[in-house]
């Protein structure tokens, strides 16, 4: 019966939250330690980024659902036009999500979602070079994560220069590159969700085609 086979996803989704959590998070001892940050950041400037400090893309992804018994405001995204969960995630360079935030209601913006993450706090704890001593300026000291313009600019996290008239020529083009290596965030969406569809897909077709005993 099909509750029997969400009971059972449940059961698993709980599981693996309650066992790996940490893994989703803020991995700061394996994934996140800064000489792993320091490689990431380096093949992000290979890559054509103009900065030498930004270690991964931070965006949101919104993902539809049913039109919930309760709770349906809070679900509804406006923006969207129907029912839906949001997550927040940073893709790191190496095809691998370094955190996973969520899910929170599909009414939530970005922002929101970043203050409740907590997650520039956590970075103030472990996102700085360790070659590089407390006396250098803090631009030189500190790792960074790249966001759309509606995260603004702090400590550990950047965005493009706002206002289209507004921008000079140089900007301009700062905010190309930065665009054109930021893309990899979208494509790490895409790739887990594809993923999903696809294993749901060949799931579907065993069943029905496997003999009725």
């Amino acid at each position: 019966a099909q509750s029997a086979i969400s009971e059972c996803v449940n059961e698993l989704v709980e599981y693996l939250d309650e066992k790996w959590e940490h893994l989703l998070g803020c991995d700061a001892k394996h994934l996140l330690h800064p000489s792993e940050l320091a490689r990431y950041a380096d093949a992000i400037h290979k890559r054509g980024a103009p900065l030498r400090s930004v270690f991964g893309f931070i965006d949101c992804t919104i993902r539809k659902i049913c039109r919930p018994t309760w709770w349906q405001r809070q679900a509804y995204s406006g923006h969207k036009k129907h029912h839906a969960l949001k997550f927040q995630a940073i893709m790191l360079p190496n095809g691998i999500i370094g955190h996973l935030y969520g899910p929170m209601e599909g009414r939530r913006n970005d922002a929101f979602m970043l203050t409740e993450s907590g997650l520039l706090q956590q970075f103030a704890t472990f996102t700085f070079r360790e070659d590089v001593g407390e006396d250098a300026p803090t631009e030189e000291r500190n790792f960074y994560i790249f966001g759309d313009p509606a995260y603004g600019v702090g400590p550990h996290i950047l965005s493009p220069y706002a206002g289209a008239g507004e921008r000079t020529e140089e900007e301009g083009e700062w905010n190309a590159e930065m665009a054109s290596v930021r893309i990899e965030v979208e494509h790490g969406f895409g790739i887990v969700a594809n993923t999903w569809l696809f294993l749901n897909a060949s799931w579907k077709m065993q069943l029905y085609h496997s003999p009725v005993g």
